[in-house]
């Protein structure tokens, strides 16, 4: 009997190591991955950005895109530029719009906002400033090939992110019940004071994009998210 309570001792002294030690593998990955992308600080100070990129779509030449981010409330307005087009599309937590070239005036359905608002909490920089600022309301799972898995209330999966050895993304993929988008991330750079992939293309390779400028906000800017304005 004694020998039995030793055995089931020892198995239970076994287990509680391993978890400690995956907690802590955890916690290691957690911190390396923001601080290689630009610090813990800086992302929880980080409520608005202002985004430039160059793009390319494969039936199209380079466009000039603006990105203004909200990362308090889903809001988010993108212009897309080049010598033959000139687009906006924006969205808050209301409603979804766009203007093409023609000047013609789309709304979203409410599929498409709820699709737009769902990725919007799901990307680079929204994690990395929840990660940074409020960790105790996600949860996190990460596997042997070094996948973290980003969750939050219920269980419910927000992203799988595909880390190096040394925790810099390579593959970030969203997970919602819309559906997956993946993006594969080249090697990490400065811009301003954060840091960022130098490049990134879908999975497919339908478009790529690499960054110009990045600027983060604490009071976010006088920017209008309306038609028109």
């Amino acid at each position: 009997m004694n020998r039995i309570i030793s055995l089931m001792l020892l198995l239970f002294m076994l287990f509680f190591q391993a978890v400690c030690s995956q907690e802590k593998a955890l916690e290691t990955v957690l911190q390396e991955f923001v601080d290689n992308m630009g610090g813990e600080e800086l992302w929880a100070e980080t409520n608005f950005l202002y985004i430039k990129e160059t793009m390319w779509y494969k039936q199209a030449d380079s466009i000039h895109m603006e990105v203004w981010l909200d990362l308090t409330t889903p809001k988010s307005k993108i212009r897309l530029k080049n010598e033959t087009f000139n687009w906006v599309r924006a969205f808050t937590a209301n409603r979804g719009w766009g203007i093409l070239e023609d000047g013609r005036h789309y709304e979203f359905d409410s599929l498409r906002l709820k699709r737009e608002i769902a990725n919007w909490k799901r990307n680079i920089y929204s994690i990395c400033r929840r990660i940074s600022l409020n960790r105790a309301q996600l949860s996190f799972r990460l596997s042997q090939e070094n996948v973290l898995e980003v969750l939050e209330d219920n269980n419910v999966l927000l992203c799988a992110i595909e880390l190096n050895k040394n925790s810099v993304p390579i593959k970030w993929i969203m997970k919602s019940e819309y559906g997956e988008e993946a993006t594969i991330h080249g090697p990490l750079a400065v811009f301003g004071n954060y840091m960022l992939p130098r490049w990134s293309t879908s999975e497919n390779a339908e478009w790529q994009f690499e960054y110009i400028e990045v600027k983060g906000y604490k009071k976010a800017p006088d920017i209008s998210f309306e038609p028109g304005k």
